[in-house]
């Protein structure tokens, strides 16, 4: 008879569930933490001082002090949604002022007409974003233009045809290869708008001033990462990649990537000081818990 097999099967059982015990306490410091930050962020302001800005979709995450900078993000085609508000606060307490904005809501408002739909979105946007500028106290703050999904696509054709004021970059969540100054069904699908009107994502890139720069934050599992290298190309060294592991488009869990974002506003804003050589376009895995 040979060796019992007991002694093997022992250590076998016990570096598994020491596998499994670090991965359970990961697993829960990452949700302390989660924890700690939702209870310490400054959620979004139900006042306005400019009644204007009062009956539009938006949302202000103010800072404790002069904002560093301040950032306009549109939502997606659901909306302003539960990750871009948990994004938002995590912002606000690094010290950048946001203004979220259901864009999908807003374009509702708008003509359904392509010229003259982009003729008022166009007409419009600098003046509400001025306001909005003055309602955060971020007069001297630069600006960054960010969006998620539709809304980065926005976000980039904005930078380009409505010249915001003080305009340093664009934070670009999931972009798909095409866009449009709509949110329909074929968006909520994940399908590529083709009408006429719609535009390339990657052309619009190629057509920002050269002094902005813009980063896209993309999940490991987007399906529309393979529009990526145009964009690159498009962008050239202006524009960096931030890589989202184990996440897809939706980028549901935006509250764990707050570190690959934060990386992404420091490569947008150099003049704070951050290394943009530190960046290469890919956070450490460590970091990042997302499911």
């Amino acid at each position: 008879m040979g060796a019992p097999k007991f002694p093997v099967l022992f250590r076998v059982w016990r570096s598994r569930t020491a596998r499994v015990a670090v991965a359970i306490a990961s697993l829960l410091l990452v949700t302390l933490a989660t924890l700690q930050h939702c209870s310490s962020a400054t959620h979004a302001s139900a006042t306005f001082r400019d009644a204007t800005l009062s009956r539009l979709p938006l949302y202000l995450y103010r800072t404790a002090g002069p904002p560093r900078a301040w950032v306009f993000f549109f939502g997606n085609d659901v909306g302003f949604w539960a990750p871009h508000e948990a994004l938002a606060e995590r912002l606000a307490a690094a010290g950048y002022a946001v203004a979220g904005f259901d864009v999908k809501q807003w374009l509702e408002t708008l003509p359904a007409e392509q010229h003259a739909r982009e003729a008022a979105f166009v007409a419009l946007l600098p003046d509400i974003m001025a306001r909005t500028r003055r309602e955060l106290d971020a007069y001297d703050a630069p600006l960054v233009i960010g969006g998620h999904s539709i809304g980065a696509e926005i976000a980039l054709w904005t930078a380009v045809n409505a010249t915001p004021e003080s305009l340093a970059g664009v934070l670009a969540l999931s972009p798909g290869t095409r866009g449009h100054l709509r949110a329909t069904l074929s968006d909520l699908a994940e399908q590529e708008p083709v009408e006429q009107g719609s535009f390339s994502v990657a052309q619009v890139v190629r057509e920002l001033p050269l002094a902005i720069r813009v980063a896209v934050i993309r999940g490991a599992n987007d399906r529309f990462a393979s529009g990526d290298s145009a964009l690159q190309r498009s962008g050239g060294t202006r524009l960096r990649r931030f890589v989202v592991p184990l996440a897809g488009h939706s980028l549901k869990h935006l509250i764990l990537a707050g570190p690959i974002v934060l990386g992404a506003m420091q490569f947008l804003l150099p003049s704070e000081g951050a290394s943009s050589a530190s960046f290469n376009g890919e956070m450490p895995r460590k970091r990042s818990a997302l499911q």
